[in-house]
């Protein structure tokens, strides 16, 4: 019996506690980073594993619980976008991630709508490009750069959405 016992403590016993310890699912896929949330934050809408997809932070404004930030999630638990909200609606700068955390997009929204400016980066970190929109349009000079961050082509909307002309770069 003390022999069962002791293969039971080696073998056995160390094998379960390390597949209780394990990173994945019963299908070998990556658990989902677990998303912690704040007091003051509520999760709008979840993904079939349960990771939050949606979580909006809550104030109370004029005796109202208001949504004033919203944060949303890739599958996996890491950030997809987060930014600022007034009246329910995406305004001032919101960031845009890749899912290995590195910053997508800076944009800007004015009562849910795209406007002002835009920066795009390469998921190495560089530029990738630089413009502007009026009312959800571009317009104005939109600046496109290569993987590297090298400046490629300038693109000119005249009229908002509708592009008029390009000046492309030529590498020597």
């Amino acid at each position: 019996m003390k022999m069962i016992k002791k293969i039971f403590m080696l073998l056995i016993l160390p094998a379960i506690i390390l597949s209780a310890c394990n990173n994945s699912n019963e299908n070998g896929q990556k658990k989902p980073k677990e998303v912690k949330l704040k007091s003051n934050e509520v999760v709008v809408n979840s993904y079939v594993n349960g990771t939050p997809q949606v979580v909006r932070k809550m104030e109370e404004i004029d005796g109202q619980k208001v949504a004033v930030y919203e944060k949303e999630y890739y599958e996996d638990g890491n950030i997809l976008k987060e930014g600022p909200l007034t009246n329910n609606q995406r305004s001032g700068e919101w960031k845009i991630y890749y899912r290995n955390g590195q910053v997508r997009n800076l944009v800007n929204y004015d009562n849910g709508v795209l406007n002002d400016s835009i920066i795009g980066y390469n998921e190495n970190g560089t530029l990738k490009f630089k413009g502007v929109f009026k009312d959800g349009l571009k317009t104005g000079n939109w600046l496109i750069f290569d993987e590297n961050g090298k400046f490629l082509e300038n693109r000119v909307y005249m009229k908002p959405g509708e592009k008029r002309m390009d000046t492309l770069y030529m590498p020597e």
